[in-house]
């Protein structure tokens, strides 16, 4: 299995989804970062790379603006290029309500990327489209109410590695990053009767509703 992480920022993927990131790294599967914006030789590049590397993960990174990443040409045109040479076969994005601007606009351009990718496709080929995850935010409250997963994956066994991967990133507020995703993991845990769980809401394309697909 081929599992890409499209993620605004360097640390969101560790923060949001790094323990799933994880598992499917252990168990073989190949699995990419695309972070939207910064470069590979800033400095949250750098931390880029080393949280990845914690996680078995590959890395890359687009080059947008940190607070400017919009719904435009040129990002989805970036992020259709990177997807195309990965050809993943689940996706982990950021939620479409999410309150965070460039959280909801990298969401917006993997939709339309992923739009682009359709043209022209038969309704054979439309059937291998990589399955869509969103993640949890903030607190799990989105502009018009509660993040509300339908899958839970358990990340007790490599919490210890999500938190490195997270620490990772030297120059962020990690106490407030540490804390924040602790309670939310716990709080997720109790629902699947584990000490630290993942939220994550599948997105069924063209109406599609696939419940085989599980990403624990």
């Amino acid at each position: 299995m081929r599992l890409m992480a499209v993620m605004a920022h360097p640390d969101d993927a560790e923060i949001w989804c790094g323990g799933t990131l994880t598992l499917h790294a252990e168990k073989g599967d190949t699995v990419r970062i695309c972070s939207l914006s910064y470069t590979e030789d800033s400095n949250r590049g750098r931390e880029a790379r080393e949280g990845a590397k914690r996680m078995r993960c590959e890395v890359e990174l687009l080059g947008l603006k940190d607070t400017f990443i919009r719904d435009n040409e040129e990002a989805v045109k970036q992020l259709k290029k990177s997807m195309d040479s990965f050809q993943p076969d689940i996706i982990i994005t950021h939620w479409f309500d999410d309150i965070h601007p460039d959280h909801e606009a990298t969401f917006r351009v993997l939709r339309r990327a992923l739009v682009c990718g359709f043209l022209g496709k038969s309704i054979d080929e439309l059937k291998t489209t990589p399955r869509i995850f969103c993640c949890d935010t903030y607190g799990s409250i989105g502009i018009h109410g509660t993040f509300k997963p339908d899958q839970l994956v358990d990340v007790k066994n490599v919490w210890g590695k999500k938190k490195s991967a997270i620490q990772a990133h030297e120059s962020q507020p990690l106490s407030f990053y540490l804390d924040m995703i602790e309670r939310q993991c716990i709080a997720h845990g109790r629902a699947t009767g584990t000490g630290f769980a993942e939220g994550f809401l599948y997105v069924p394309l063209f109406g599609r509703v696939n419940n085989s697909v599980n990403l624990g």
